[in-house]
């Protein structure tokens, strides 16, 4: 709890300093009890120390700023509980692995359950071998282009064309038309390092070529992220090796950062082989207004 540095002693009325403080505390979650007892440690008489912070918590502001921040710290303590269950598997939380894997499965076991999973799959070879190889992309990026990474949709211009020839999407996970999938090609260079974003939709990521070193922060690790700057208190995180072959769900919500040591080439599917849309997580929408209240 937060004292300020100049106080008014007495039953006067508190200075504009203090209800700052009053009220910021308030926000914290501080019982009201001990705000009054700081009071009157500080000097502030009994009656005034408690009528001052009745005051505080009915000004119609401060009521309004506590209902808020009393639903957030909710969320954030349920969001608190699904880490705790999280980590109560048996050995260290971790990204599964499948040679095999059957799209019932998929869905029904990490799909749904917003979980990651790695599985190994024969799309790859479907690819025109020549056209996907880093040297080939890279022309098609331009040399300065090529210098960064990058990841851009593939049926948004005619360079692609000799990508997109032929391209299908992995049968029985994502949807079969592979535009209906808006593919994106995920360009490496080599010693490429991309920092935390969010996945805002469902992503399957598939490998072509080169090694991603890949770091997952499930979603329920929200308030840490946004919170990365305070010492003690990091985000779970889970470290994922994708090679060439290989497929890999990113969850809509949950944050991924990634390196390649040796440059690399992806696809990206976000169309399903399922009847309902993909999801998708607007981490930039404006709040909607609260209902209004009646007039009198």
């Amino acid at each position: 709890m937060k004292t300020p540095r100049d106080v008014q002693a007495g039953p006067s009325p508190l200075t504009p300093e203090w209800r700052r403080w009053l009220v910021e505390n308030l926000l914290r979650g501080t019982l009201p009890r001990e705000l009054v007892a700081a009071l009157e440690k500080a000097g502030v008489g009994a009656e005034d120390a408690r009528r001052a912070v009745e005051a505080e918590q009915t000004e119609p502001f401060v009521a309004g700023a506590l209902r808020a921040v009393g639903m957030q710290r909710k969320l954030e303590g349920l969001l608190d509980v699904y880490s705790e269950l999280f980590q109560q598997t048996e050995g260290p939380p971790r990204v599964e692995r499948h040679e095999a894997l059957t799209p019932a499965v998929f869905f029904e076991r990490y799909y749904f359950e917003n979980l990651p999973v790695v599985l190994r799959h024969g799309w790859s070879a479907s690819l025109e071998q020549e056209a996907w190889t880093p040297a080939r992309v890279a022309a098609l990026l331009g040399e300065r282009a090529a210098k960064y990474a990058c990841c851009v949709p593939l049926f948004d211009e005619p360079r692609w064309e000799p990508l997109v020839r032929g391209l299908t999407s992995p049968r029985g996970y994502a949807a079969e038309e592979a535009r209906a999938c808006e593919p994106r090609l995920w360009w490496d260079p080599p010693a490429a390092e991309v920092p935390l974003r969010a996945a805002r939709r469902n992503v399957l990521l598939a490998q072509v070529h080169g090694v991603r070193r890949l770091q997952l922060v499930p979603a329920f690790e929200l308030r840490r992220v946004a919170a990365s700057d305070e010492p003690g208190d990091a985000p779970l995180s889970l470290d994922v090796l994708l090679s060439p072959g290989e497929l890999l769900l990113l969850p809509v919500g949950w944050w991924y950062g990634f390196t390649a040591p040796d440059g690399g080439v992806a696809v990206s599917f976000e169309a399903f082989a399922l009847p309902e849309p993909n999801v998708t997580w607007d981490v930039d929408a404006e709040p909607q207004p609260s209902p209004l209240p009646p007039r009198d």
